[in-house]
């Protein structure tokens, strides 16, 4: 039986050999269906026409008749996140079957390219047929890597999701990030053994950087062999902690506390400390995460679009260790789940939703695809190829334009391997907040109103650090005092996380700096286009962007000496 019967029972902690079991029977269970995924793809599409038929969408659509994935694809056009909005607001109003047979209990909120947040509904048939089955899949490749008859719950630091209490809610519904999770819906989601862990949970007004500390603090002595996150600036914040407060944690495992308090469970441990402060004493640089955890062997994270750009400073903190890549997961749903070593890219995870693909243009400015455009079958892509995500999940969105750009890398069996290439159009997103030209532009619009009363020529420059952030480089002349300069970024910083509760999320939590000011001289764009156009650059390749895909231009700037100097 493809899918399990749907339950909301209390969530059962099985031991850690039946759970490893259960991991490496849906890794193999993923690999089979690469081999073979039409019957399950037909599964998966006859399951979300039972979830839609008897629904408010689904009789405007007629989709009462549907049967087949032509019939599909001819009822619905592909949808933009804008479109599906007063659907789910009257879903948050209340009203019963308007996407989805079954009933949301909870929504997922992430940042919308409008500036509005997007609220994602999460049923438990979702849930648990879908997005619990695909965990269990990775993670027993993960397990299988590290050598599942060693493995106990104490070998694992699982920093891809807290289990954090619901802080927030919207007309009575739980409201929270896809990594923060109050509670499993039942025994077929995903409950690791480390479920209660004390180091897992979450608290919304712990600072980020502490949440890492208290990590390392609590895990202090574990035999950990694998590091699971999402994204791996956590990895390398985890390192950057470890290194600074390394005194400071020596010092707690000493004397058996845990953030300067006494914590239940938690010993001292003097010979650990004598251990530690031993290394501290031989290395300057403070200590590795390899000194806390030597037996640590993987690493689990993105390593795909803008997070690939961690890899070294990655392999400098977690040098000699293997990486292997997280599946390919966002709010809305899985798209791929990695069932070999491939550094960053996976097979279509073709039981997690119907998945069409649009050939991407040169021209594409990430603008929402033509809702009557033509489509690919997962078959039809072509290795080398890049293409516009649309996918239907059994959250109920139907035909979604993702607005996420992937690239195939070759098959596994039957299925296209897909690495994530990014956002369509331009955008940036170090640790999931999806930063727009949009978003960018309306905030420093909003700023110039404030503190200038014009619109400057500028543009917003991902800028790699621990933590990393983002330079605004804008022509602003020498008649700008220092003070209104400063009033000014203030001003953009506030607007910016105003228009985007992602980026105001991690600036919050400290995993990305401050909004920084690169004050230009006036015509400096103008200098950069002529350099462009000397280096080879077509006139219609020149053109300007809100937002740099990558801190190139930081470089042509200092190059071209056009920081403006008071």
């Amino acid at each position: 039986m493809l899918f399990p019967a749907t339950s909301t029972a209390s969530p059962r902690h099985t031991r850690t050999e039946d759970f490893t079991s259960r991991t490496l029977s849906a890794l193999r269970r993923q690999r089979k269906l690469c081999h073979d995924p039409a019957p399950t793809s037909e599964l998966v599409l006859q399951d979300l026409l039972d979830q839609a038929r008897s629904t408010s969408f689904g009789r405007a659509h007629g989709l009462g008749f549907a049967a087949t994935l032509a019939d599909w694809k001819s009822a619905l056009p592909i949808r933009a996140y804008e479109d599906f909005r007063p659907y789910v607001e009257r879903q948050l109003a209340g009203e019963a079957k308007v996407l989805t047979r079954s009933a949301p209990y909870a929504f997922l909120k992430t940042s919308g390219s409008s500036g509005d947040p997007k609220y994602v509904p999460t049923t438990r048939h979702w849930r648990e047929r879908y997005r619990g089955r695909g965990l269990y899949a990775q993670w027993g490749l993960y397990f299988e890597q590290i050598g599942a008859a060693r493995l106990t719950a104490e070998h694992i630091l699982d920093l891809s999701w807290e289990h954090t209490p619901a802080t927030r809610s919207l007309h009575g519904f739980p409201v929270y990030s896809i990594s923060r999770r109050p509670a499993a819906v039942g025994p077929e989601d995903w409950v690791p053994p480390w479920y209660d862990a004390p180091w897992l949970r979450g608290d919304d007004e712990e600072e980020y950087a502490d949440s890492l500390y208290r990590k390392l603090r609590l895990l202090a002595g574990a035999d950990i062999r694998l590091a699971v996150t999402l994204n791996p600036s956590k990895i390398v914040g985890l390192a950057e902690q470890l290194a600074l407060r390394g005194p400071e944690l020596v010092d707690e495992v000493a004397r058996g506390t845990v953030c300067g308090r006494p914590a239940n469970g938690v010993a001292a441990d003097p010979g650990l400390a004598r251990q530690l402060d031993r290394t501290l004493a031989r290395r300057s640089a403070g200590l590795r995460l390899t000194d806390l955890w030597p037996r640590l062997s993987v690493v689990v994270c993105w390593n795909s679009a803008s997070a690939g750009l961690y890899r070294d400073w990655l392999d400098d903190v977690t040098p000699g260790i293997r990486k292997l890549p997280f599946s390919t997961t966002g709010t809305e749903g899985i798209v791929t789940i990695p069932v070999d070593d491939h550094p960053s890219a996976g097979p279509l995870a073709a039981d997690q939703g119907v998945f069409e693909f649009v050939p991407c243009r040169e021209d594409d400015d990430g603008g929402p695809l033509d809702p009557a455009a033509e489509t690919l079958d997962p078959h039809e892509l072509e290795t080398g190829h890049s293409y516009r995500l649309v996918m239907s999940q059994a959250n109920g969105l139907y035909r979604y334009d993702v607005g996420d750009v992937y690239t195939v890398l070759g098959r596994v069996g039957a299925l296209p391997r897909l690495e994530f290439a990014g956002r369509a159009g331009f955008g940036s997103s170090f640790t999931g907040e999806k930063l727009t030209e949009i978003h960018v532009y309306e905030a420093v619009r909003a700023a110039c109103a404030n503190a200038l009363g014009m619109l400057p020529l500028f543009t917003c420059i991902p800028s790699w650090g621990t933590p990393p952030g983002y330079v605004l480089a804008m022509e602003c002349g020498p008649h700008l005092s220092a003070a209104e300069r400063e009033a000014f970024t203030a001003a953009a910083e506030t607007a910016l996380q105003s228009c985007n509760p992602e980026y105001a999320e991690k600036r919050r939590s400290g995993r990305l700096r401050p909004l920084r000011l690169l004050p230009l001289a006036p015509k400096s764009f103008l200098a950069i286009a002529e350099a462009q156009r000397r280096q080879g650059a077509a006139a219609m390749q020149i053109k300007h962007h809100w937002i740099q895909r990558d801190d190139t231009l930081l470089s042509v700037i200092d190059d071209l000496g056009l920081p403006l100097h008071a």
